[in-house]
């Protein structure tokens, strides 16, 4: 039986473990990946967020990994130099070996957050994680680990809850969760992008591509309408929002131009839209890149921090916070 309190606070999830592993070099270079750690900071000293309640991870265990990736692919992630050439990492010291332990360390933040979010029924943020392009025998996107799949896969097995929905708004499509889940009529995979890595004709995925160049009032009208009727159509148990900051107009690597103050007004429409039926969420950071990435990720958090989360209220043809 999940429990909901009417004034709800949202949890944050997060490790110092979340800043070291992934050095920003070759094509990381545009990549800040201090910019979780610059989150937390803010919302501590705005006295929004105390220390002491943030959830800590550990990292995710080997016999979690192996829920979703085969063994002789994370054998394959045990060598730096390996590791290197799929993320496209120059200048990199060859004894350089806590890659992989990032990605765990993010990954058991992913755990984490859905095991408090399953548990109490309140949203909760981890700071990282959403590695939306990994499969289970190659990376791809530098992405090493699938930590939603592998959260799924782990929280079934424990009998928690069966049905998810997985609502990405990440700029690139999630090809990794959509080709995992493609036989599994208890995931749906709803994405919004502007490049599609793979199409699948499925029943439980709806795959939107948008054009480059879109603006708020378009993405918003579009946001709405889809992800209503997905709404009727699909009842999960629990929901993995994909909060990418890359369609925010001052990516460094995407061509779409939704504002600041659009992306807040679309992260907050999929809270609420999800809230109002007091369904577990769990949200992670996605993509983002530049020097203001940090900023989206934040303004959502900080948010949902500030308010009583049951206010947080919307409909479909207007939307308000």
């Amino acid at each position: 039986m999940f429990h909901f309190f009417r004034r709800e606070r949202a949890k944050v999830v997060y490790s110092s473990d979340y800043i070291y592993g992934l050095p920003t070099a070759g094509d990381h270079q545009t990549f800040d990946l201090m910019k979780y750690k610059k989150i937390k900071d803010q919302l501590v000293k705005e006295k929004v967020l105390k220390r002491y309640n943030i959830l800590r991870p550990d990292l995710c265990p080997y016999e979690d990994l192996k829920l979703v990736h085969t063994e002789a692919y994370l054998k394959s992630l045990q060598d730096p130099l390996h590791v290197s050439k799929l993320l496209r990492l120059t200048d990199v010291d060859l004894l350089y070996n806590s890659i992989l332990e990032y990605y765990r360390a993010v990954t058991g933040g992913t755990l984490l957050a859905t095991a408090y979010a399953l548990k109490w029924n309140v949203p909760t943020f981890n700071l990282g994680g959403g590695y939306h392009h990994a499969h289970p025998d190659k990376a791809e996107g530098f992405c090493l680990i699938n930590d939603v799949a592998i959260a799924i896969q782990k929280f079934r097995n424990l009998h928690r809850v069966q049905r998810f929905m997985i609502i990405d708004l990440d700029y690139h499509q999630g090809n990794g969760n959509l080709l995992f889940f493609k036989d599994d009529p208890d995931v749906y995979t709803f994405s919004m992008h502007a490049d599609c890595w793979v199409e699948i004709d499925r029943d439980h995925n709806k795959d939107i591509l948008l054009s480059s160049g879109i603006k708020d009032d378009e993405y918003m009208l579009i946001l709405k309408r889809e992800l209503t009727n997905t709404c009727r159509f699909f009842k999960p148990e629990a929901v993995f929002y994909i909060a990418g900051s890359d369609p925010y107009e001052k990516d460094t690597l995407a061509d779409m131009k939704i504002s600041r103050k659009g992306m807040l007004e679309r992260n907050l429409y999929v809270f609420a839209k999800v809230r109002k039926h007091k369904i577990p969420l769990i949200i992670l950071a996605g993509g983002g890149y530049g020097k203001h990435s940090w900023e989206i990720y934040y303004d959502f958090i900080s948010y949902c921090l500030k308010n009583n989360l049951s206010s947080i209220k919307i409909n479909d043809d207007e939307f308000l916070y």
